[in-house]
């Protein structure tokens, strides 16, 4: 099997896989960055890309500044994070700005199938994780 690359990426997520549901597939632009937008997910952006023996799968989550008591925040998502399967949480900059993401990696020779199930996977735990954000964020978790 050929590693996966930007190009056969984008064939295996432009094909409509049923695991993923309706979605759109591009590249972002000026780079070898690939966006999935999962329609039934409310448009949530999984941004994959290839590189050498792995492939890389973040979904951007909240500004870091956003969240309250980041200390607190931190060490609880540090904390639990085992509990997250195959994802983990962690801290990228966007345009000079701290951004908190949920990112999974697996082998560029993965098969079709875990290809599809990381990034069905990923989306799940991402939408979990934003619901748990926004309970931290109004007071309802963490206290």
């Amino acid at each position: 099997m050929e590693p996966w690359n930007l190009a056969s990426l984008t064939e295996l997520f432009a094909s409509d896989p049923d695991e993923l549901g309706d979605v759109d597939v591009s590249v972002v632009e000026e780079t070898d960055v690939l966006r999935v937008t999962l329609r039934e997910k409310g448009d949530l952006d999984v941004l994959i890309t290839a590189s050498g023996d792995q492939v890389l799968a973040s979904v951007i989550l909240v500004k870091a500044s956003e969240v309250p008591r980041r200390a607190e925040f931190d060490r609880m998502i540090l904390s639990t994070h085992k509990l997250v399967p195959l994802s983990t949480f962690g801290i990228v900059t966007i345009d000079g700005e701290e951004w908190y993401e949920l990112f999974g990696a697996l082998s560029a020779l993965s098969s079709e199938h875990a290809m599809l199930e990381e990034i069905a996977v990923l989306a799940e735990n991402a939408v979990d994780a934003a619901d748990m954000i926004h309970d931290w964020r109004n007071g309802e978790f963490g206290q």
